[in-house]
């Protein structure tokens, strides 16, 4: 593949930025997995204790950012900010991996096609580590595959990867990490002696740095309590592959399937095919990764994009025309399609039109009151689909192309996401509305009892952290959180007052009681 000029550059520069940026501040946390990583950072600000957190590096730096960033955004922004950071390495590094790997022309390609993944998208803009662990290992395998030109940098690459890994899942990261440097080894083309050299100081590096950091736990008297919940013991247990390959149907889309291309394509000569050999390992050890449990629901899955991005690369850089042009305008038509959606569900919601669709969404979000979205709003989300919709035909006839459609129609579409439907999303997943009717029935400086899940605790902490009961402290009002159906009173000195619940989460009712006698 030909080598983008620096200007092209600079525009995937700005679009990769774009991407990355838009949307990750001005909203509540919608999923209780980024409940949970706020409250470790709430912890974090607290106590100063990140490294009791369940991903300690994620937790130290999205409070680092919450910290700085503190005059002009609140806690849960400027932490969410930090997963933009991530998501924008992690696309960098997969860029530069395919350009060691394959040559100039595969790291566009490779960033772009990561980019497309329809599983990054909403991950990478939510409050989770994912995005972090994503990026760790992008920059291990552009260790593994700089070091068989340029031992001394990819040392430091790998040494870095390796203690990031450390500090995200502990000890079976590691192990997976160096599994991941290791395994090229039974490939001829990867037992030269500058990639032995590299991976040699890279391990060493990191073990030494590692060393540190247990050396600077056992200094705590905290080796122990950190070990047992970041040992090798989360390698285990595996669980049914069956889940993952559904889940990587949708959210590996388009890669996988150009990445079984890229294998299909080469299955004659793959043995000599050395390029191949660290994504395909690679791959092999992330699935493996991904049966195993994650801090996040089906989060270890996002790691598996990196190196399946950099195959479908390979793909794309070696795909015949025609084939080409089929991919290219099943991405045109599938981004189109999901336009066309947005813009008649937003119609639907603001204008009331069509008539049926419209009463299904005032079903699922009756908070949602027309005319939140205001004219920049608007604005963004116009400009945004007839820029894409202008520039379609003037995409450039190159082996880049269907990259380009499938990167440009994911930003598009988080685009509209955001600018059309965020106050919606608010509306049904947010913790704010209903924690804020809450407030409400509470007479002033009164306390509040919560008898609540985890994520919902860290929640009440976070937006009525004043009015929460203090261990041994005794309260008039009592919150208890179950079905909506069924019975919760505490008991019959418990009068009760409210029930609210958010609109797309019926099975977590929230209900007030105040105790008979108040203290």
């Amino acid at each position: 593949m030909h080598a983008l000029a620096p200007r092209k550059l600079v525009l995937l520069a700005a679009l990769m930025v774009l991407w990355a940026f838009y949307g990750l501040t001005g909203r509540d946390a919608w999923k209780g997995e980024e409940a949970i990583a706020l409250g470790q950072v709430l912890d974090w600000l607290e106590h100063g204790h990140a490294h009791a957190s369940a991903v300690p590096l994620h937790t130290f730096l999205a409070g680092l950012a919450a910290k700085l960033l503190g005059p002009w955004l609140d806690i849960q922004d400027a932490a969410r900010l930090i997963s933009g950071v991530f998501s924008l390495g992690a696309l960098a590094l997969t860029g530069l991996t395919a350009r060691a790997l394959f040559g100039p022309g595969f790291g566009p390609a490779a960033a772009l096609l990561l980019m497309g993944a329809f599983g990054l998208m909403l991950r990478a803009h939510a409050l989770l580590p994912d995005s972090l662990q994503l990026a760790a290992y992008a920059l291990l395998l552009y260790g593994a595959a700089l070091a068989r030109r340029r031992p001394g940098p990819a040392a430091g690459a790998i040494g870095l990867a390796l203690l990031a890994l450390t500090l995200i899942d502990g000890l079976s990261d590691l192990a997976l990490g160096l599994l991941i440097l290791l395994l090229p080894l039974i490939s001829r083309d990867w037992r030269e002696r500058p990639y032995r050299q590299g991976i040699g100081l890279g391990i060493a590096l990191g073990l030494m740095l590692g060393g540190l950091w247990f050396a600077w736990l056992g200094a705590h008297n905290s080796l122990g309590i950190w070990l047992d919940s970041h040992g090798l013991a989360g390698l285990l247990p595996v669980y049914d592959p069956a889940h993952l390959v559904s889940l990587l149907a949708w959210s590996a889309w388009p890669v996988w399937p150009l990445a079984l291309w890229a294998l299909w394509h080469e299955h004659k000569r793959l043995g000599r095919a050395g390029a191949l050999h660290l994504p395909l390992l690679a791959t092999l050890v992330l699935f493996y990764a991904a049966l195993t449990p994650a801090f996040s629901r089906d989060g270890a899955a996002l790691a598996l994009l990196a190196p399946l991005s950099l195959l479908a690369a390979f793909a794309v850089g070696h795909m015949q025309r025609s084939a080409a042009q089929a991919f290219y305008w099943f991405g045109v038509l599938c981004f189109f399609f999901l336009a066309i959606v947005f813009w008649v569900h937003f119609a639907a919601l603001e204008w009331g039109w069509p008539p049926r669709l419209a009463e299904r969404l005032a079903r699922m979000t009756p908070d949602y009151a027309s005319g939140s979205i205001g004219g920049v709003q608007f604005g963004i989300a116009l400009a945004a689909t007839l820029l894409w919709v202008v520039a379609i035909p003037l995409f450039p006839r190159a082996q880049l192309r269907p990259a380009l459609v499938w990167a440009t129609g994911m930003t598009l579409t988080w685009l509209l996401l955001m600018a059309l439907f965020r106050p919606w999303g608010e509306a049904g997943w947010a913790w704010k509305p209903v924690l804020a009717e809450l407030d409400r029935q509470l007479p002033a400086g009164a306390c509040l009892e919560a008898r609540v899940e985890p994520d919902t605790q860290v929640m009440l902490r976070y937006h009525l952290g004043p009015r929460l009961a203090r261990p041994g402290q005794a309260c008039a009002y009592l919150l208890i959180q179950g079905r909506r159906g069924e019975a919760a009173s505490p008991g019959p000195d418990y009068e009760y007052l409210w029930l609210g619940q958010r609109p797309r989460h019926k099975d977590q009712a929230l209900r007030l009681f105040r105790h008979g006698e108040p203290s």
